[in-house]
């Protein structure tokens, strides 16, 4: 069913959020066209990333990857 089995997501991790966190995440996920699930993965991958960028950790290439891509997709600036 899968190429690679690794891609499956089957981890768990839970964020509670208020209303207000919630109604932003909603709209953004709107705005973006996305599903709302998605949106929250796609944001923490994407600041994990430039996290360890910023502390020059190495990281896979396969994330660096999934970073550039994360990168074209939110419009963020490289100086943030």
């Amino acid at each position: 069913m899968y190429d690679d089995p690794r891609k499956i997501r089957h981890r768990r991790i839970v964020v509670r959020v208020n209303d207000d966190n919630y109604d932003i995440m909603k709209a953004l996920a709107q705005y973006q066209g996305e599903n709302l699930a998605t949106l929250p993965h796609d944001l923490l991958m994407h600041q994990a990333i430039a996290l360890a960028q910023s502390y020059s950790m190495p990281i896979l290439a396969e994330q660096n990857v999934q970073a550039k891509a994360l990168t074209s997709h939110f419009s963020v600036p490289r100086n943030a």
